[in-house]
């Protein structure tokens, strides 16, 4: 477990009391009972298990929430659960592994990159703020990433449709329906965190919760229009596939159309009668060959001539 001094750019304190300044603590899901004594024995419990959906608590002097920080390993949505308890004084986040967002904001703050709102007001929320943000534009990219990778199919569909394209497509569309299942319920987490019915966040500073609202609301658009874009990439695979299996049915009838009179002719010809007229004539032979050829050209010039060809 690390404490970092928020008010004096995160600098790690071994001693440290609420009372005196605002802490970021952080630790791991093996550490989170030795805070048993400020928080209830339930959150404790669903810190040590993880794999909670995201929410938001209201308990009297602070608010418990779970999140999902998301990663794209190799377009593959892989979950990573922040549960994260915030107070007029402290915010805590509590995770199993490593979460590069969080390593990512601290490195900011000490370089005072992209943080200078927490210059001007050094406060708990403000933190969390920047959390949600982050999780926010995180998302964004992952959205991003599977879009460019649905145009990239549909391009490939275009010049040359294949099995392995619908199988990757099935793939996105899986990653998709994930990313909704975790991403839906950021809409009523927005919506409750405006609430602030313990007054952790101070009233004048919600506006910024009302940006990150916004923001959630723009990230399920945003989603909705990544599943209507796989949906069109289906259809633009199907499409092609049929537009191919007409071409392949119209060569299969023109070849049918082409040889069904010389079957006819062979087949007259291979007939067992005693008498049919050129059968026995010298040139019969040529006569027949040449007569189907000519057949084979005047039905091609037919063909061509309509435009089948």
């Amino acid at each position: 477990m690390i404490v970092y001094d928020i008010c004096d750019n995160l600098t790690v304190v071994d001693q440290w009391e609420l009372e005196r300044s605002y802490y970021w603590i952080c630790c791991d899901q093996k550490e989170v009972h030795k805070l048993g004594v400020i928080f209830s024995a339930e959150t404790i419990e669903e810190c040590q298990n993880f794999r909670q959906y995201p929410r938001i608590d209201y308990y009297k002097n602070y608010s418990f929430m779970v999140f999902n920080a998301l990663d794209n390993e190799d377009l593959e949505i892989i979950p990573r659960e922040i549960d994260i308890y915030l107070g007029k004084s402290f915010i805590v986040t509590v995770y199993k592994n490593e979460v590069k967002l969080i390593s990512n904001l601290m490195e900011d703050i000490e370089k005072d990159k992209n943080c200078f709102i927490l210059k001007k007001n050094c406060k708990p929320y403000i933190i969390l703020y920047y959390i949600l943000d982050r999780l926010i534009i995180n998302n964004y990219n992952i959205i991003a990433d599977l879009e460019t990778e649905a145009d990239r199919i549909e391009l490939d569909i275009l010049k040359s449709p294949k099995s392995k394209h619908i199988n990757k497509l099935v793939s996105l569309r899986r990653e998709s329906y994930k990313l909704r299942k975790l991403l839906n319920p950021l809409r009523y987490i927005g919506d409750a965190l405006l609430l602030n019915e313990n007054n952790v966040i101070e009233h004048d500073q919600m506006y910024l919760f009302r940006n990150l609202n916004d923001k959630i609301e723009k990230l399920l658009a945003s989603m909705e229009s990544l599943a209507q874009d796989l949906a069109m990439v289906r259809e633009a695979y199907e499409a092609e596939i049929g537009i191919r299996t007409n071409e392949l049915m119209k060569a299969f009838t023109i070849i049918t159309a082409v040889f069904l009179p010389l079957q006819l002719i062979t087949a007259i010809f291979g007939m067992s009668f005693e008498h049919i007229p050129f059968k026995n004539d010298r040139f019969a032979f040529e006569g027949l060959i040449g007569t189907m050829a000519f057949l084979v050209v005047i039905l091609m010039a037919i063909f061509k001539g309509k435009k089948i060809l």
